[in-house]
């Protein structure tokens, strides 16, 4: 046998073994993940990017192709102690995107008194929630106050941002103001976001975009 075969049957086998571990925690591959995609890389960027204490309220990973995420059409969920991505990933980055934005939302759910009781990420979102829509006023979408200043995910909303406004002219209005897009659909995916980029993305700019965001996520982190 040359060294080359070895090496990729060794490879091969590692991606055929369905049960991994992150951080301790098993990651259970229900379904295959497409060959250019490496959980092993996944696995490792995770565990060194976000601190362990951070990963304590999640009890395990889930990973395939689960109808109710095709259902919601999203590509992960946090339900139940868990987080459920799905197998059909487009890149390492993408998949490792999923897995840190569940992390947060497994946090927000223990620690929501410590995240959100005295309102000042409420009032920071809120604010930029605000200037965004002056903004879209400014190029002809007009929309209710009400709309604007609801904290809550409204799908109505997020699809009219998507698939009227445009993600185009929608990624140039929120510059400067939400880290991207997503993040001003409601305040739960504003902190989420906020976590994910803190730790896998551009920190300084998310402190210097959203400081009140930054100083809670740092608290947690602490």
């Amino acid at each position: 046998m040359n060294r080359d075969y070895i090496k990729s049957s060794q490879k091969r086998a590692l991606k055929e073994n369905r049960e991994k571990y992150l951080n301790g925690k098993l990651l259970f591959v229900k379904d295959p993940l497409p060959e250019d995609v490496d959980l092993e890389y996944v696995i490792e960027f995770i565990e060194n990017n976000i601190p362990t204490h951070l990963m304590h309220y999640v009890d395990s990973f889930y990973v395939g192709d689960f109808d109710f995420l095709n259902a919601k059409d999203v590509n992960a969920s946090y339900e139940d102690g868990a987080i459920y991505i799905s197998n059909k990933q487009s890149s390492e980055e993408d998949m490792i995107d999923d897995i840190v934005h569940e992390l947060a939302h497994s946090i927000e759910e223990v620690k929501t008194e410590e995240i959100y009781f005295d309102g000042e990420i409420e009032r920071e979102f809120l604010g930029k929630r605000e200037r965004l829509c002056s903004l879209l006023a400014s190029e002809g979408y007009k929309i209710p106050l009400s709309v604007c200043l609801n904290a809550e995910y409204d799908q109505k909303f997020d699809k009219y941002l998507y698939e009227v406004v445009g993600y185009e002219l929608l990624s140039s209005l929120v510059m400067g103001l939400f880290y991207s897009p997503y993040a001003a659909t409601s305040l739960r995916e504003y902190f989420a976001n906020g976590f994910e980029h803190y730790f896998i993305g551009d920190k300084q700019y998310l402190k210097n975009i959203s400081p009140v965001l930054y100083n809670k996520i740092t608290d947690l982190n602490n």
